[in-house]
């Protein structure tokens, strides 16, 4: 006989490499855990990258003392108990397979005490397999320690990548529960040193903030029980952008290239996208990373109106005072930079961008609308450079080329006049 069954622990060793295949897919699991079990606190500390060794710490509900044993079963979850559960599931696990897969590559101490139990025990599990279940006093929650991933499939640990990329993993990892949690505080140490301490808020923003560091814009539309809340840096420095699906982060790359084209390269975008649970299937992916979407048309038009009605141009319905309904130019720099005066903001605008961008919209495509449009370095008349600042303020994505480079740089007025000490 050619073909042969294989045996039990090396089937499982397979399939609990789809779901581990690294560090932060361990504490991926491990924070999913401890957010479902309405946790308020959760702490990380990793050590060599999560390598040596993973710690999560949560203030959640506890483990009953009963289902100690049994949490490291295949498939066994307190999350789901029929496949129609999948259509309304709010819990980020569902499958029964995180802490299973986890011991069974790796030696592993889970301590809880359930919140109406006086006391907490303690298990320690090697190769899946539970080596003792003891009493031991602690606070209502649970700790889960992960030592030496990996060490019993040595050709796997070779695999890993070098230190610093698994603690930088794990880093964003954090970041991305961070920021769909604003309510749960984090803390993530690494080699003995802190490295994000994030008290819990009630405003979103500020938690989105206080992880960027830099200003964020909020935006938010709701319609046809489609829901979208992004947030948009201020400031152009670096690109970044996340996509949120029902407070699960996910990477639907058909949505993040567009989104990614909207905002453009050099700004962070944080999207946030609410629906109901029958127009996605969370079941797509081994680590429940993608989703599959209904609408993704409907989406996509709800992500677009939502940070073109916003914006970073002011609408016209803000004009008051001196300002201008529109543009003035202020003069072009180097025949390259459009400079404009606009309600009270100047802006830097790239004259072969914009116009890029204009031909673009009246149907050209993206290749066509780049090789018609006026150069860097091209001369432009008062009255060229008049005409495509009016068409700039007409057009549906006045941000962006159409490959994504931003077309303007804005500076308030009211910071320039500031930095020289005076009032606008």
């Amino acid at each position: 006989m050619l073909v042969k069954f294989l045996p039990e622990e090396v089937r499982a060793k397979i399939s609990a490499g789809e779901v581990i295949e690294s560090p932060s897919d361990c504490v991926k699991e491990l924070i999913e855990n401890s957010l479902d079990a309405s946790a308020n606190r959760i702490e990380v500390e990793i050590i060599k990258g999560g390598k040596r060794y993973i710690l999560v710490k949560d203030d959640g509900v506890g483990i009953h003392p009963e289902d100690l044993p049994r949490v490291i079963l295949p498939f066994s979850t307190s999350k789901i108990e029929r496949f129609e559960d999948l259509m309304s599931l709010r819990s980020y696990g569902f499958r029964g397979e995180g802490l299973h897969t986890i011991s069974r590559v790796s030696r592993m101490l889970i301590s809880s005490r359930f919140f109406n139990q006086e006391t907490g025990y303690e298990m320690k599990v090697e190769e899946g397999k539970v080596v003792y279940v003891r009493e031991r006093g602690m606070p209502v929650g649970t700790k889960v320690e992960v030592f030496d991933l990996f060490y019993n499939l040595p050709v796997r640990r070779n695999f890993l990548k070098k230190e610093d990329t698994e603690r930088t993993r794990i880093i964003q990892l954090v970041k991305s529960y961070a920021l769909v949690r604003p309510e749960v505080s984090f803390r993530l140490m690494s080699d003995g040193k802190e490295i994000m301490n994030l008290p819990s808020v009630k405003d979103p923003k500020e938690r989105v903030e206080d992880i960027y560091n830099t200003r964020f814009e909020e935006l938010l539309l709701e319609r046809d029980g489609i829901k979208v809340r992004a947030f948009l840096s201020v400031s152009q420095k670096r690109g970044e952008i996340r996509l949120f699906i029902n407070s699960r982060p996910v990477q639907n790359r058909e949505l993040l290239e567009y989104i990614k084209r909207v905002v453009g390269n050099r700004r962070i975008g944080i999207c946030f996208l609410e629906m109901p649970q029958y127009m996605l299937d969370v079941n797509v992916h081994p680590k429940k990373w993608d989703v599959r979407l209904m609408q993704v048309g409907k989406v996509k038009e709800l992500i677009s109106e939502s940070i073109k009605r916003k914006a970073y141009l002011p609408s016209l319905s803000q004009e008051k005072g001196h300002y201008s309904a529109e543009p003035e130019l202020v003069g072009i720099i180097e025949s390259t930079i459009i400079v404009a005066k606009w309600m009270d903001s100047l802006y830097f605008i790239d004259q072969h961008l914009l116009e890029e961008r204009i031909n673009y919209e009246k149907g050209l495509s993206s290749e066509r609308a780049c090789k018609s449009a006026i150069k860097a370095g091209e001369k432009l008349s008062t009255a060229q450079a008049n005409k495509l600042l009016k068409e700039w303020t007409k057009l549906s994505n006045p941000h962006t080329c159409p490959h994504g480079r931003p077309m303007h740089y804005r500076i308030p007025l009211k910071e320039v006049y500031k930095q020289i000490g005076r009032e606008l």
